[in-house]
């Protein structure tokens, strides 16, 4: 163990990492824990300009900054997929549901910063959430 956990012991006692050692799979699970926390609190950046995680990050940052960056290519994806036709607007899901044929899956924004500085948001949809196609499925081997 190269005395590491006595040295973490030294750092943080209260974490008694040594009477958790003895349960591996508790002490792995503890720092996956540790780790999932982190990476969901730790802000995110990409060529210097920090990205949000979702759309009130969003404009929260665009206030910070005194600019619109964000905003403005949430409203380019948003005006792109309309001029493309990709959805049918059936009304807010409290008074209607999906048409026959049709499952109500979820979007969610993604954002990233270009190497050029240029803001980029994209509108993911749940994929998880549809059902596979059987007739095309296809497994490399």
């Amino acid at each position: 163990d190269n005395e590491l956990i006595d040295e973490w012991d030294e750092i943080w006692p209260t974490l008694n990492l040594r009477r958790h050692a003895k349960n591996a799979k508790k002490l792995i699970r503890m720092i996956n824990q540790a780790k999932q926390l982190s990476y969901k609190s730790t802000p995110v950046y990409m060529y210097g300009y920090r990205v949000p995680r979702n759309h009130n990050e969003a404009m929260e940052l665009d206030r910070l900054n005194k600019n619109d960056k964000w905003s403005k290519s949430e409203e380019l994806e948003v005006k792109q997929l309309m001029e493309y036709h990709t959805f049918k607007d059936h009304g807010h899901r409290s008074k209607n549901k999906a048409p026959d044929g049709y499952k109500r899956i979820t979007l969610h924004m993604v954002y990233a910063v270009k190497h050029d500085g240029r803001h980029k948001s994209l509108i993911v949809a749940g994929g998880h959430l549809t059902d596979a196609p059987v007739e095309s499925v296809y497994s490399g081997v």
